[in-house]
């Protein structure tokens, strides 16, 4: 693992400028613990985790397995209520045109009720023959997204009204069919983690971000390029949530057989 990912999560943050003033809160005693729900799920890194889409966890060398027991797709779902933002490490992995990783974000309003924030895809672009980035602007309604770029935590680009072009992926059918996906941003090679944060005047807003190995351009839908950077956040312009802090992000790789979690972590 590239340790330059190491205190990932809080150089989000202040490169949000958050000023959250709180540090990553891991387990007292990181690693797995054994399920106590009988319904598959586990504690990595302080989280609870639960198997989805006929998934299951298994812990390894590398960190906490999910991989599907049907050979269709591995799901799981990371439990964060009451957390204002969350980090998830995974072994990296590269867009092909055989599968996709399907990011959900559930946030948690005053009253205790559930609100979807953002679905996120990230799959390989038949346009740009590289991976992408998808939005679904039907969560919310927005037409366009603030993205900023990051190196090491400090701010490398910022660009306003960017507008998701449609475009449908390939791969085999699996959740999120039913959504209609564009792309905002393409980069080349590989992905390795992703976060979220929830942020406004009362905690209102989910800012998703996708990490990187190594640093890269992104490439908008206009066909102009970044500088490269590390790290890629994006947030819908125009929307506001009543949510004040997320209640579960779920990953689902779609024509994945498995994907590991190197490392999970939420603040506060």
């Amino acid at each position: 693992m590239d340790m330059r990912w190491k205190n990932r999560g809080s150089l989000i943050r202040n490169a949000l400028g958050l000023g959250l003033g709180v540090g990553l809160l891991f387990a007292g005693t990181p690693g797995i613990a054994e399920d106590t729900t009988g319904k598959g799920c586990t504690w990595f890194d302080g989280v609870e985790s639960c198997p989805m889409d006929a998934s299951k966890l298994s812990a390894t060398n590398e960190g906490l397995l999910v991989e599907s027991t049907d050979g269709r797709q591995s799901g799981v779902s990371l439990h964060l209520e009451g957390a204002t933002g969350w980090d998830a490490w995974l072994s990296p992995l590269e867009p092909d045109g055989s599968s996709r990783m399907l990011l959900t974000y559930i946030g948690a309003q005053p009253d205790g009720t559930s609100e979807l924030l953002e679905r996120v895809v990230v799959a390989r672009s038949k346009a740009e023959d590289q991976g992408a980035i998808y939005v679904d602007p039907s969560v919310h309604g927005a037409s366009t997204y603030t993205v900023r770029g990051y190196v090491d935590g400090k701010l490398a680009f910022e660009r306003f009204g960017v507008a998701p072009v449609p475009e449908s992926f390939g791969g085999p059918a699996g959740p999120g069919d039913d959504a209609k996906f564009s792309r905002l941003v393409a980069f080349p090679g590989k992905w390795g983690s992703g976060h979220g944060v929830v942020a406004g005047p009362n905690g209102e807003g989910c800012t998703p971000g996708l990490d990187f190995p190594f640093p890269k351009p992104v490439r908008f839908p206009d066909h102009t390029l970044s500088v490269a950077v590390d790290l890629v956040t994006f947030r819908p312009e125009g929307v506001q949530s009543n949510a004040h802090a997320l209640r579960e992000v779920s990953l689902q790789g779609v024509g994945l057989q498995s994907f590991t979690l190197q490392k999970v972590a939420r603040t506060p």
